[in-house]
This record gives structure tokens, sequence and C-alpha cells, in this order.
């Protein structure tokens, strides 16, 4: 096991954080760094989230969710997205996007989209998500490698 762990700290990665409402309507989200396309027709992504997230009951059955492309500078935000208890949304800047989903107007992109299904991986499940409106933004991304956020220009 630590053998694959190290295995995939060697691969890196993109940083997102993926948001819903509950069904209170209070906002939820987690960082993520496992997001990539499956479709262009019709336009889908896949998000893997753990089974062990405080927020996954929600995300496995919310209608809607977003996924924020973080950029290079947004590091203090993925760290607070990825700590167990933490206040993730007052002060953080984000916004009610056209579905109801936060959406961070600082992000690369924002992907707002229609959970489709949801597949069970392991200790993991596999969110299969339709897209419906992307917004983007020029800037450099934030990326995770070796366990630790970093840049791809080393300035």
């Amino acid at each position: 096991m630590e053998e694959f762990k190290e295995a995939m700290a060697a691969l890196a990665g993109g940083v997102c954080v993926v948001t819903a409402v509950d069904s209170d309507g209070a906002p939820r989200g987690f960082a993520a760094t496992s997001v990539t396309s499956v479709s262009m027709r019709p336009p889908m992504l896949l998000v893997c989230q753990s089974k062990s997230s405080g927020s996954y009951p929600v995300f496995a059955n919310c209608e809607h969710l977003t996924v924020n492309v973080l950029a290079a500078d947004q590091h203090e935000l993925a760290g607070l997205f990825s700590t167990p208890g933490a206040d993730r949304f007052t002060g953080t800047g984000f916004v009610s996007g056209p579905e109801g989903t936060p959406v961070h107007p600082d992000a690369l992109a924002s992907v707002e989209c229609r959970l489709r299904e949801t597949v069970d991986a392991g200790d993991h499940s596999v969110l299969m998500a339709e897209v419906l409106s992307v917004r983007t933004c020029p800037g450099e991304p934030l990326i995770y490698h070796g366990r630790r956020y970093q840049r791809l220009s080393q300035d």
C-alpha cells in the first residue's frame, strides 16, 4: 500500500474545489485532484471522492455540483478545503452559480454540472456529472505533486 501511495504522489494533478449544497441549502465542498473529462458528447467529467469524507452523503445524493479549478495563488483555499471540520465558506469569496452551487470567481474555471451517476470504487465513489455551464479565465493552475501544492513555473 505504501508503494502505491508513493507512486500516486509522483503523479501531478490539477487542484479543484468541488462544491454543492446540502438539503438545507448550506454550501458543502472538498478539495480534489482526481478530476478528469469523460466525454465530449455530451460533455461529462468525473470526480473521485472518499467515502469517509464528511460531505460524502451530500455529494452522493446531490442534483448539481461545481468543479472549481484553482489558480496557482489559491493554495490556501485548497488547504482549507482539505482540512476536516474547517469553516470552508466564510470569507472565501464563493458566490452562488446559476444552478445554486458555490462558484469561486477567481478560479481558472468553474464547471457547473448535473450529477448523473455515482459509481462505487473501493473506499471512494466516482461522481459522473454532465456539464451544464462553463466559465474560464486565464492564469496558471495550482498543481499537487509529491504531497504538496506547487506551481507549474518555479519563479
